[in-house]
């Protein structure tokens, strides 16, 4: 095998390894995993619940993964008592002017335990 060929083959390997990283990092951008989101953002988050969604003074957020009760919420007001695993909690009455602070108190049903949940939404 000539040196040229050697050459040839080692490049063009490596080329269409490369094309092909290239392909899927443009792929990604295409699909927007790039891009920060403007608007709404939950920093720090909730620790038990997940942030879905904040517009218009409603905080959408999903229960994690045990049933809970006795939901207070300490700056707007929860639509339900009791979440099971995954389940959405609508909170309305969340202030919409500047960053707000969103505590969230309950007591997981199977071990009776109270607690509280911390959250900051930046509008």
């Amino acid at each position: 095998m000539k040196k040229g060929q050697s050459a040839m083959e080692y490049l063009m390997t490596y080329g269409w390894a490369i094309l092909i990283v290239i392909v899927v990092v443009a792929a990604l951008y295409g699909m927007g995993v790039f891009s920060l989101k403007g608007g709404v953002s939950c920093s720090p988050c909730f620790s038990y619940f997940a942030f879905v969604d904040y517009a218009n003074g409603t905080l959408l957020i999903r229960n994690g993964a045990q049933a809970i009760e006795s939901i207070s919420v300490t700056g707007g007001t929860p639509d339900v008592a009791t979440a099971d695993p995954g389940d959405d909690i609508t909170i309305t009455g969340v202030s919409t002017s500047g960053d707000v602070d969103i505590t969230i108190t309950y007591t997981v049903t199977d071990s009776g335990l109270q607690h509280t949940d911390t959250a900051t939404i930046h509008n």
